[in-house]
């Protein structure tokens, strides 16, 4: 008797549940990356959670973490290959522990232009290694051509020539600008994002190589002089999705998601392109001297030492000259 009438309280809970409960329930996906939500990628992201949720009727919902919130770079890439991240955004430079090919991708002087490393992304090499993300690691790239501003050097102390950059303590955002800054004879350091501002403050280190938008956001212009225009790195960032998420969705949401990317990798871009003069003259205003270094020089000498700086690389060289003969 007892279990006829819990059974029936089952029954009648069930039957408020279906009621109550849409038929048919959003899917929620976790997006995350390292900027501010005020940034031209923070902002695009934002764009692209917007686009989901309209393109696939309000049946798939995006929300996005900006500004490291669900953990640095290689946590988040790491939670994105186990699917504790269903998307997400950062440099290219970060895969590199995953396959070396990506450490070329972000190395100082391996592009001319921001035009040259979207046809190399575009193109075949781009192709190569979506192919082997996926197949390997479990990530598939939605976008691998989303900017980010030309890479300086902030710094206490004007950069003109080589000869300066002996012995500069340079903090370095990958392991890469650190190989091939050490090659050209300064000193790279390993310093936490969040612990910068107080390492030039204290003469930790003499500067910081970033985009434009990130010595103006996070304010090292207030501990950096100098703003030494050594256009090292022409950078983009990808934005994925953890593989077995996207072959458990729709045709039809994988569709919307894609174009959802992809306008918003346009929309990125253009305020990439838009704002950059905008952050200069705030870098200006703010005191920062404008120091024009020797870029040819520095090219030149990076691109004549590639063999030592490729040494420990599977493949590197080769896909460095692989890299300088797209036109």
């Amino acid at each position: 008797m007892a279990n006829r009438k819990v059974f029936k309280i089952f029954l009648v809970l069930s039957l408020m549940l279906i009621l109550v409960l849409p038929a048919n329930a959003a899917r929620t996906l976790k997006y995350g990356h390292n900027t501010k939500e005020n940034q031209p990628t923070g902002r695009a992201a934002l764009l692209f959670a917007d686009l989901v949720q309209k393109k696939t009727n309000g049946e798939i919902v995006v929300h996005v973490f900006p500004n490291n919130q669900l953990g640095n770079n290689k946590q988040m890439v790491d939670n994105l290959r186990m699917g504790a991240l269903d998307l997400c955004t950062t440099g290219l430079g970060i895969l590199s522990y995953l396959n070396d090919a990506f450490m070329i991708m972000q190395l100082p002087y391996a592009f001319r232009s921001q035009e040259h490393i979207h046809r190399v992304v575009k193109g075949g090499i781009g192709q190569e290694l979506k192919a082997d993300l996926a197949q390997k690691q479990g990530i598939v790239m939605l976008a691998q051509d989303w900017d980010r501003m030309p890479r300086h050097i902030a710094g206490r102390k004007p950069i003109k020539t080589l000869d300066d950059f002996k012995g500069y303590k340079v903090r370095c955002g990958g392991l890469s600008a650190m190989a091939g800054f050490k090659a050209l004879g300064a000193s790279p350091v390993d310093i936490p994002l969040n612990e910068m501002y107080l390492a030039l403050q204290q003469g930790v280190t003499d500067g910081a190589e970033l985009p434009t938008d990130y010595i103006a956001e996070y304010s090292v212009f207030e501990v950096s002089k100098y703003y030494n225009q050594t256009y090292h790195t022409y950078g983009t960032q990808f934005l994925g999705i953890n593989k077995r998420v996207w072959d458990s969705l729709k045709p039809e949401h994988r569709k919307a998601i894609q174009a959802a990317a992809d306008e918003a990798g346009l929309y990125n871009n253009k305020l990439d392109a838009e704002l950059y003069n905008d952050y200069i003259e705030k870098l200006k205003k703010g005191g920062m001297e404008f120091i024009n270094t020797d870029v040819e020089s520095f090219r030149k000498a990076t691109h004549e030492k590639i063999n030592e700086i490729c040494k420990n690389w599977t493949g590197g060289e080769k896909l460095f000259e692989r890299i300088q003969a797209v036109k």
